[in-house]
């Protein structure tokens, strides 16, 4: 049995709604006054950090002031995102202060409320009505002046700035770290946690990009926008090419220029621009050389997330965290690293979009470059095992970076890059890991024909000549593929199979007669394209390869990783040596040809190798 009396209830109910009120009114209080001590809604406009970028500007080699900008940066993103958790927080206790006020309100109303008398009254002598009427208007007052404070601190709180600590670091990237020269990437990434950006982040707003038409085929033919060139065949448009040089003495170095960070990725070449990318386990840049002087234009950070700079992927000291080339369409460089960090850089150096894929489970590293087709950018990305089901393959939009297309693969983690070829009529996207060569449309990422011709580890790319696809690896072969078919073309589709001089990095190169293998251990192997025999081979001494070949004109460009480098004359029965080279550094990547000259990474230095009269080709 209650023996509450129903005066006991309404003290407690009266109370409740008064504590309810106050406490309400005092995480009001508290909102507006945190809201009082901010300076700005930006953080990156707070009137010191401005000041220290001024002063920056007028001394920009004081490492102490970088330093400053570096601990005040991290400040200003600690004090933002506690800011905004109070926010959240200060908002929730509010609307839960005001729920628990109504209902005690409510409560002590109904118990206060008196039992009527059977004889009716006027209502001007109804005191106990009109003072519930005020009591109710005071309850309602009172509690839609405090939802407009909520709402009001909830409006005004607001921010031009993202909501999380990895699209604040997207913006710190193209705020601080332009006007802080050598700024670590990881500073915008240290506090707080967040998950894995799932969509791309732009410094566009929300506006929708205006549509561009691509570069045309003669544009691209031109250039060097990719790894291996255009269609990634290792072969220039050019023939003008020195056919001798020495490092050492500057014989045919128009310019050599130190590149910041170490990677293992090849130059890319579109008009006057030279693209590579360096990373070590702590940071991730993209760089932009002047291909005529050879000065280094600009240098940006690749935007990471608390979970890809977590800490670092394993990788092997051959592959690196900067092996994959980057990629061009003429408007953008493309840039992707070991720890699936994406990025898109306007050719002035601005960040138009990134974003990233997750960390590659590779156990060697990621190494898989970019590629373009017409629009869209290409991202192969094969993990683990095929039975783990990771890998996959991606079509990103050129400008957004939003995804136009994303297909499953059943294959295992490799490090080959795909190429694009015309053929039955078709354009096909050729793919290559342990055990399938898959051709897809690359306009809708569907799958074309697959062929089983690969086994184990997969370093070397596809190459495609006269209407064959070409795919090899150390184990088991070199296959020749007619791409002409549909669905599994194993058993109908194999032309021909070579067991002879199997390369286990370099890629292929074929022309319409030959095809020619590069092996790591100096073996130059050359086999008939039409039937598949060998023709003969080449031993290099004493040194590596893992550097593909290229073809200028009818000369093969051979460049071991010992510095040294050959130009050979290959024909049917023979090698014969034009020259032999010497870089005088180490090197691992392949050259990029435009008219006169060749661009090649060594392990320091960018170097442009020409004539010093240039011809025309």
């Amino acid at each position: 049995m209650n023996t509450e009396s129903p005066n006991v209830r309404y003290r407690m109910a009266a109370r409740t709604a008064a504590v309810a009120g106050v406490f309400s009114l005092m995480v009001c209080a508290l909102m507006l006054y945190d809201f009082s001590r901010r300076v700005a809604k930006d953080p990156f406009e707070a009137a010191e950090y401005k000041t220290l970028k001024s002063a920056l500007a007028q001394q920009p080699d004081n490492e102490e002031l970088k330093q400053l900008i570096r601990d005040e940066d991290l400040r200003l993103r600690s004090e933002y995102f506690r800011q905004r958790v109070f926010m959240s927080v200060g908002v929730g206790l509010l609307l839960g202060g005001l729920a628990v006020f109504l209902l005690a309100a409510r409560s002590a109303a109904t118990l206060r409320r008196k039992l009527p008398y059977p004889q009716p009254q006027t209502a001007s002598h109804d005191a106990e009505t009109a003072m519930a009427q005020t009591a109710r208007w005071a309850v309602a007052a009172t509690t839609l002046l405090l939802i407009c404070a909520a709402v009001g601190l909830s409006y005004a709180l607001q921010s031009q700035l993202p909501r999380s600590e990895e699209e604040l670091a997207v913006l710190g990237a193209t705020t601080t770290r332009s006007v802080v020269p050598g700024l670590s990437s990881s500073a915008g990434s240290t506090v707080g946690q967040a998950a894995r950006l799932s969509s791309p982040k732009s410094n566009r707003g929300t506006q929708e990009p205006a549509p561009e038409a691509p570069p045309s085929d003669e544009e691209i033919a031109k250039m060097w926008p990719r790894f291996r060139g255009p269609g990634g065949l290792g072969i220039s448009a050019y023939t003008n090419i020195p056919t001798s040089w020495n490092g050492k003495s500057g014989e045919s170095i128009l310019w050599k220029t130190p590149v910041p960070l170490p990677g293992n990725n090849s130059p890319v070449v579109w008009g006057n621009r030279v693209f590579l990318s360096g990373a070590t386990e702590t940071q991730r840049k993209v760089f932009c050389f002047d291909a005529q002087k050879g000065t280094l234009l600009w240098e940006k950070d690749a935007p990471g997330t608390p979970q890809s700079t977590a800490e670092p992927p394993k990788v092997n000291d051959d592959t690196g965290f900067a092996a994959p080339t980057t990629t061009t369409d003429g408007r953008r460089v493309y840039a992707i690293f070991a720890n699936g960090d994406l990025a898109a850089f306007t050719f002035d150096g601005n960040l138009a979009w990134s974003q990233s894929l997750g960390i590659p489970d590779n156990s060697y590293g990621h190494a898989s470059s970019l590629i373009m087709y017409k629009h869209l950018l290409l991202v192969q990305l094969d993990q683990a095992t095929a039975k783990d089901n990771k890998s996959k393959l991606l079509a990103l939009d050129g400008i957004s970076g939003k995804t136009a297309w994303k297909v499953d693969r059943e294959v295992s983690n490799s490090w080959t890059t795909p190429i694009v070829v015309q053929a039955a009529d078709r354009d096909q996207l050729i793919t290559a890991s342990e055990p399938w060569v898959i051709a897809y449309n690359p306009a809708d990422g569907s799958e074309i024909w697959r062929a089983k011709s690969l086994r184990q580890d997969v370093g070397p790319s596809p190459t495609f000549a006269d209407g064959i696809v070409y795919v090899v690896n150390q184990f088991p072969c070199l296959s020749a593929i007619r791409p002409d078919g549909t669905g599994d073309v194993t058993k109908t589709h194999v032309l021909w199979k070579g067991e002879d001089g199997l390369p286990d990095v370099c890629s292929p190169l074929a022309t319409k007669e030959y095809v020619f293998l590069l092996a790591s251990e100096g073996t130059l192997t050359c086999y008939d394209a039409k039937k598949g025999d060998k023709l003969w081979e080449k031993d290099f001494e004493s040194v590596s390869f893992t550097s593909s070949p290229s073809l200028v004109g009818s000369r093969l460009y051979l460049i071991a990783k010992e510095a040294k480098s050959w130009v050979v004359e290959p024909g049917k029965g023979e090698c014969k040596i034009v020259s032999e080279c010497d870089l005088g550094e180490e090197c691992v990547t392949s050259p990029a040809f435009q008219d006169g000259r060749m661009y090649l990474r060594g392990k320091s230095n960018l170097f442009c190798i020409g004539n010093h009269v240039r011809t025309g080709s």
